[in-house]
């Protein structure tokens, strides 16, 4: 399984909703209602799931799915540097 996938799936689980659901490139709180407290639960699934560490202040970087693959491909490749 590729990161997207993963993340996807993450999200998905977290939200309550299917991959078909979901609009990746859709804003978690405009469009889809999706608070703080969730993105927070995004952000420490993501880190449990890769053993990375997200600096909380990058939530704001994180809006959409496409978003939050975009994040965690870049720290996972931080740490392979």
């Amino acid at each position: 399984m590729n990161i997207k996938n993963e993340v996807t799936e993450i999200v998905c689980e977290i939200i309550g909703m299917e991959p078909s659901e979901i609009n990746p490139d859709a804003s978690f709180s405009d469009d889809m209602g999706i608070d703080s407290l969730r993105a927070l639960e995004i952000l420490a699934a993501i880190e449990n799931k890769y053993g990375i560490t997200i600096d909380p202040e990058r939530l704001k970087d994180m809006g959409s799915l496409n978003k939050v693959i975009k994040v965690t491909e870049e720290h996972i490749g931080d740490c392979d540097k």
